[in-house]
């Protein structure tokens, strides 16, 4: 069965308004020890604040997280899927706009966040239930012929022992 991203859709991820204060925005990813956070306008998604935010556009500019507003420094161009979308699609997806997380809809409706290491996960682990069964049939198929092979050879047991007397008598 094909990876799907819903069983991955982040739905803890926090959300804060837009003109809240970057330091606001650090302050509550620490707290719930994670390493992004939604933007919102009016209630409405807007946008994302990532750690790599907080020391790019924040940090590396010189600016003071308590004077900038989140609005003013998150990535407000976003990448979205629907919740019902596979792993490869939602990868594709990361790889052809150089992001490492989407924001999961489910028609117009906000989830939460996927993230490309969950759905690394998920594929491997994907990919290593299928490895374990094609490597079982492998096992079960070899383990059949040699049981095959033995009850031939058992089949065949009276005729090798009779022959074997012929051959040993005088």
């Amino acid at each position: 069965m094909a990876c799907r991203i819903e069983g991955l859709i982040r739905r803890e991820i926090p959300l804060l308004d837009e003109g809240a204060s970057v330091q606001e925005g650090a302050k509550l990813m620490a707290d719930r020890n994670v390493g992004s956070l939604v933007v919102t306008r009016r209630g409405q998604v807007a946008g994302l604040f990532t750690e790599r935010d907080l020391a790019r556009r924040v940090i590396g500019r010189g600016l003071r997280p308590e004077d900038v507003s989140l609005g003013d420094v998150c990535s407000q161009t976003l990448v979205t899927i629907e919740h019902d979308a596979t792993c490869v699609k939602a990868v594709a997806k990361m790889e052809a706009h150089g992001c490492r997380r989407l924001v999961a809809y489910r028609g117009g409706d906000y989830l939460g966040l996927v993230k490309l290491e969950d759905m690394a996960h998920a594929l491997a682990e994907q990919g290593r239930k299928g490895k374990d069964w094609l490597l079982n049939a492998i096992g079960m198929a070899t383990i059949g012929a040699a049981v095959g092979v033995i009850i031939l050879l058992l089949s065949q047991l009276p005729s090798m022992l009779n022959l074997a007397n012929r051959v040993s008598s005088p």
